[in-house]
């Protein structure tokens, strides 16, 4: 069964990619009234938005200056976390990958099919949203723990380098390769073409 979408997780879903896409660049105020009137619902859930996104580490609440967007510091430790990730989601998936509920494999799918629709219609934002999902639901079927709690911080130290590729389909295709192997049982070319993918 697909999980419905609170309006409150779709706006931010929706502001996450769009900052981590570099929407916006790092210190822009962002204006409670104008959310508002965007996305068409109450100062209140527009606050609480605002500070899931800063908890999570995309947006800054300065004194007397508001919420500002976050930046993504070219850190000497960047490799770190990047291998950091790597080795999160490498151990989710060998790890939750045998133990996968009987519909799992059909959810992956199906944000692998909305992320392709994203990359063809070259939007960056949405792209991100379904490249988070993809990596989210690999990270929440590790079984024995909670790993998101380490795992969500490293996301918002780390820009995702979609420059590296072409186009966006590029990065679909990486993500449609690590599905196409797991449908084959292909759990260590999996997780191998998993670790090339993270950079």
């Amino acid at each position: 069964m697909t999980a419905i979408l609170t309006p409150r997780d779709q706006i931010i879903n929706e502001l996450r990619g769009r900052l981590l896409a570099r929407e916006w660049p790092p210190g822009t105020r962002l204006k409670e009234h104008a959310l508002v009137r965007e996305f068409g619902v109450g100062r209140g859930p527009i606050r609480d938005v605002l500070l899931e996104l800063t908890k999570e580490g995309y947006l800054r609440m300065l004194p007397n200056r508001g919420v500002t967007v976050g930046g993504f510091p070219d850190s000497p430790a960047r490799p770190v976390y990047v291998e950091t990730r790597r080795e999160l989601e490498s151990l989710a998936l060998r790890r939750g990958y045998p133990r996968w509920p009987a519909d799992a494999m059909a959810r992956l799918e199906r944000i692998l099919q909305h992320f392709e629709l994203a990359a063809q219609a070259n939007q960056l934002p949405e792209v991100i949203e379904h490249d988070m999902a993809f990596h989210r639901f690999l990270i929440t079927q590790y079984p024995e723990e909670d790993l998101s709690v380490v795992w969500l911080p490293l996301m918002t130290t780390l820009a995702l380098p979609y420059s590296r590729h072409a186009n966006l389909m590029q990065s679909y295709q990486e993500h449609a390769n690590i599905v196409a192997l797991l449908c084959r049982g292909e759990l260590e070319a999996a997780i191998a073409a998993l670790r090339t993918h993270i950079q």
